[in-house]
């Protein structure tokens, strides 16, 4: 019955999906006919050795360090030209047209003009971008589209279990491994918050380095508490980095919904960025926080790393150890601000694509001290969260070379002091 519901849930999915994708029946404009043309004319002028003065409305204002910038003043255009180099030979081009309201094309040659890639950002009346567009290479079809706040999959009944905050960068929802583990308000709407578009969809999409080329963590991060705590659901919440006080907003939300577990793979070394966090942090005694200690091979006693480096009881701070106790090579450690060496490295995630991969890190250490936490407040629901803590300080073995506070706790996996 259980692999009848999950093919009807997988279908499901695969539906939701294909309808999804099928509402952007995409066809070349007049805009993107332009683009494309300027392209071409732009690209075979750089083959031929031609000078890029003017091309219909878009003039050459500076070239400087490999880098070509051209405009378009009329329609509030411009073009970044990249000409990528091996010695003294060009390697490839890659072009990337910005308009009014943001990134808009991208598009990467080899030096014959030969296309690559192309890549084209739908937004919406807002502005908001709602989908990632990848063109064949002659721009008249859709290989592939990435909907940035696809349907939530319908799931009844509601799934139970103990609730994990995940402050990251989103999660999956659609994916039938993570589907059935996340928090819901009702069968088709989420538990949790995208602090960034400000909705009920917080979709594992970060457009921080580039719009063109996404990244992902929150997916892989939650996927290693559901496989290593089946107790657990995962309650996301998509944090902006515009605005770092919505750390503030998360935690506020995390107490008003009585969650006491909550993950935070992730830190900077700016305290600022922080402060928000902070004035909620210590009011929330109830709420036990697991956050990384980072991957930078620092000592963050010295080089402060924040969360991890503040001084707060209701947080557990989580490096990545060596099957064999001993610091990974290029986590961070230091006696006062880092509290448990937990095993992250080599680890099986299922990513946001759905695929299983290997990974390594203190990002997936801490995920595996929340599942600890989620199994031992299913045992022990009126237990506090300070009881956890004492009880992850007892199962840690002290190692010779004092790197963090308590120690190295071998076996994540087993419920020993529970």
């Amino acid at each position: 019955m259980k692999i009848l519901f999950f093919l009807i849930l997988l279908y499901f999915n695969n539906l939701v999906t294909f309808l999804n994708a099928n509402q952007f029946d995409f066809k070349i404009g007049k805009d993107e006919k332009e683009l494309i043309e300027i392209f071409e004319t732009v690209c075979n002028k750089l083959l031929n050795n031609h000078k890029i003065e003017k091309v219909k409305n878009w003039e050459l204002q500076n070239i400087k360090n490999n880098t070509i910038f051209v405009t378009n003043s009329k329609t509030l255009q411009d073009l970044f030209i990249k000409i990528v180099k091996r010695g003294v030979n060009t390697k490839a081009y890659r072009f990337t047209f910005n308009n009014a309201e943001g990134a808009k094309f991208f598009i990467t040659s080899n030096s014959d003009c030969k296309v690559n890639m192309a890549r084209i950002i739908q937004r919406n009346r807002l502005n908001q971008i709602i989908a990632l567009l990848e063109l064949s290479n002659d721009f008249q079809n859709i290989k592939k589209v990435e909907l940035i706040n696809p349907k939530v999959p319908y799931i009844y009944p509601l799934p139970l279990g103990v609730k994990v905050g995940l402050i990251d960068t989103g999660i999956n929802y659609t994916l039938p491994e993570i589907t059935n583990k996340i928090s819901r308000v009702s069968p088709t709407e989420i538990n949790g918050y995208d602090f960034v578009e400000n909705d009920n969809l917080p979709y594992d999409i970060d457009f921080i380095g580039s719009p063109f080329f996404p990244r992902y963590h929150g997916t892989s991060v939650a996927s290693i508490i559901i496989k290593e705590a089946p107790e657990a659901l995962i309650v996301p919440y998509k944090f902006s980095r515009k605005n770092t006080c919505t750390f503030g907003d998360i935690i506020k939300k995390l107490r008003e919904s009585n969650i006491r577990i909550v993950l935070l793979a992730m830190g900077s070394n700016n305290i600022n960025d922080w402060q928000c966090f902070l004035k909620e942090a210590k009011k929330s005694h109830d709420i036990i926080f697991i956050t990384t200690a980072g991957n930078n091979n620092l000592n963050i006693d010295n080089n402060k790393i924040y969360p991890a480096s503040f001084d707060l009881e209701n947080m557990i701070v989580v490096s990545s150890s060596t099957l064999f106790g001993d610091l990974a090579k290029g986590s961070n450690f230091g006696i006062e601000s880092v509290d448990f060496l937990v095993n992250g490295e080599q680890l099986e995630v299922v990513d946001h694509r759905g695929v299983r991969s290997i990974t390594s890190g203190s990002s997936y250490a801490a995920p595996r001290v929340a599942a600890m936490a989620a199994r031992y407040f299913a045992k022990n629901p009126d237990s506090k969260i300070l009881d956890f803590k004492l009880m992850l300080i007892k199962r840690a073995i002290k190692k010779s070379n004092n790197l963090v506070k308590y120690g190295w706790i071998p076996d994540p996996l087993d419920n020993y002091l529970f």
